[in-house]
């Protein structure tokens, strides 16, 4: 068991003699460089050019001492695990190569097995204590329970999705506005969005099957905005859904973004711009809702959006300014664009690649009854065990971040308030002892006792629906994931009437690790004549 947080451990842990090392070196490397710019001050003239920038250099090399005797310091009282942190600017051009390449994994899997589940690491200037274990997320996610903790993305993320954002809130605030909202993000509630969705689905296969040509997993996003505003207005607008997705893939390019400056021309001044751009559609768009649907209308207490635009809290006052409606606004249909259309494509992959997990669907959706019911999408082992599945072989967000509200303990450590912590969903689900051959997709991990495919030996023990620390998928303590019933209702909804009324081809998979991690694809649909 852990040690309660707002109580030390009993005992230290050991020191970690390897990082201790790292920073006697780094330090004295930059005492010889800091040694030799003084020298080089002191021959040149005054005030010129030189003499400027070798005091500029002199400067720059007193401070990453004075940064690593902090950290050396850290490391000793045991406020920071061990971890490789790395030298500034090439350890930042390795994560970014890392992400885009492909090496998160192998990263993750290189630092485990030399520090545990437990170690710290640099992200773009910033100590973070890396987690992933079973014991470390409870910890945390108790943590958050306590308001031990909060939420603390980096700055660059914190401006994309807005200060109203729930995702940015803390505190009490918090606390109200999400006991606002899970009555409306509940499974009974979403369900409520079934007939929408099932047959904004029907008409979207059927237009894919009709080109007869193969399509982009891009198709997947406008799929989803569609989704979104059908759900809310009870119809499409194809030209504000076009606006929407363009928007957002600017916008999403920001969160690659080093700085939070906007400075002209880069990638996250375009990205806030494209943000002025979705919040003015939004705007329009609830000027519409409002415009169409009274506060007592069916659709205004029955939707989320209405919920978000009218709901109010026990003394009958209004819980929403109008920036923090659009910021809300704009964080749910950014996590229907795009983690809907990344777990999608990312099944299709994974189907594709296991021919007798797609046949042992298709066979089991065969047979749903005509409409969809939401019960019986929610008791399919098949269904079920393979969107898991998928999920946790590609979990579409990796991890989230945590900020220490007070000095806190885990683990032999005592991290002082303001220490952030980076939890990793990617470290969980390739958990080697709760998912033997991890790197493996086998959908009979997660499949029931009584099922004809199951098999003991790769029966993970794991009820991906309680979301517990060993399936993290949705996160965890009080900033768990609002949307998750409807991802999961998207999800059932679309795998069962594309296996069921068509054959998928699957070609050209291609991985995207970031902003959103999972797989690109294009398929092609073929009507099936009978199963």
């Amino acid at each position: 068991m852990c040690p309660p947080a707002e109580l030390p451990s009993k005992s230290k842990a050991p020191l970690a003699w390897s990082s201790l090392s790292e920073h006697i070196v780094k330090t004295s490397l930059y005492a010889l460089f800091a040694i030799h710019a003084i020298r080089s001050t002191q021959r040149s003239t005054t005030a010129s050019f030189s003499h400027i920038v070798n005091s500029l250099i002199a400067f720059l090399f007193l401070s990453m001492i004075k940064g690593e005797i902090e950290v050396l310091v850290k490391r000793i009282q045991r406020k920071l695990p061990p971890g490789y942190l790395g030298f500034p600017v090439i350890r930042e051009i390795k994560f970014f190569a890392s992400v885009t390449s492909g090496g998160i994994q192998q990263a993750l899997d290189d630092a485990r097995s030399r520090y545990g589940t437990l170690f710290s690491q640099s992200f773009l200037g910033r100590v973070n204590v890396v987690l992933g274990g079973q014991d470390d997320l409870t910890w945390l996610f108790n943590n958050d329970r306590k308001a031990l903790t909060e939420v603390a993305w980096p700055p660059n993320i914190v401006m994309l999705l807005g200060p109203g954002a729930v995702a940015n809130q803390t505190g009490r605030y918090h606390r109200v506005l999400r006991r606002l909202l899970e009555p409306y993000f509940a499974p009974q509630f979403v369900n409520n969005y079934l007939k929408c969705m099932d047959d904004t689905t029907l008409e979207e296969l059927d237009a894919w099957c009709s080109s007869g040509t193969y399509q982009s997993s891009e198709v997947f996003k406008k799929y989803a905005l569609r989704l979104f505003y059908v759900s809310s207005f009870g119809r499409a607008d194809d030209d504000v859904i076009a606006t929407l997705h363009d928007d957002f893939k600017l916008w999403l390019d920001g969160f690659m973004s080093p700085t939070a400056k906007r400075i002209p021309g880069t990638a996250f001044d375009g990205a806030m711009k494209a943000r002025d751009r979705i919040l003015d559609t939004v705007d329009g768009l609830i000027d519409k809702f409002m415009a169409e649907n009274s506060e007592e209308s069916e659709r205004a207490q029955t939707t989320i959006v209405g919920r978000l635009i009218y709901g109010k809290d026990k003394d009958d006052n209004r819980m929403m300014t109008r920036d923090e409606m659009k910021d809300n606004l704009l964080n749910l249909i950014f996590a229907g664009h795009d983690t809907t259309y990344a777990s999608i494509s990312t099944l299709l992959h994974h189907l594709s690649q296991n021919p007798d997990a797609m046949e042992a669907l298709a066979e089991e959706v065969s047979t749903m009854t005509d409409p969809l019911n939401s019960d019986e999408l929610k008791k399919a082992p098949v269904l079920n065990a393979c969107i898991h599945e998928s999920w946790r072989m590609d979990p579409p967000v990796l991890g989230s971040f945590r900020k220490a509200v007070k000095e806190i303990h885990h683990k032999g450590y005592s991290f002082d308030a303001g220490q952030v912590f980076n939890y990793s969903v990617l470290m969980a689900t390739t958990d080697e002892s709760l998912y033997e051959k991890h790197e493996k997709f086998d959908m009979r991990r997660f499949l029931p006792k009584d099922h004809m495919l199951y098999q003991r030996k790769v029966d993970a023990g794991i009820d991906p629906l309680k979301g517990r620390t060993n399936y993290p998928i949705f996160g965890g303590g009080t900033h768990v994931c609002l949307g998750k019933a409807f991802a999961q209702l998207e999800m059932r909804v679309l795998a069962a009437r594309m296996l069921k009324h068509y054959r998928v081809d699957v070609r050209n998979s291609k991985k995207a690790y970031f902003p959103v991690n999972g797989w690109n694809v294009e398929f092609k649909l073929t009507k099936r004549k009978s199963l």
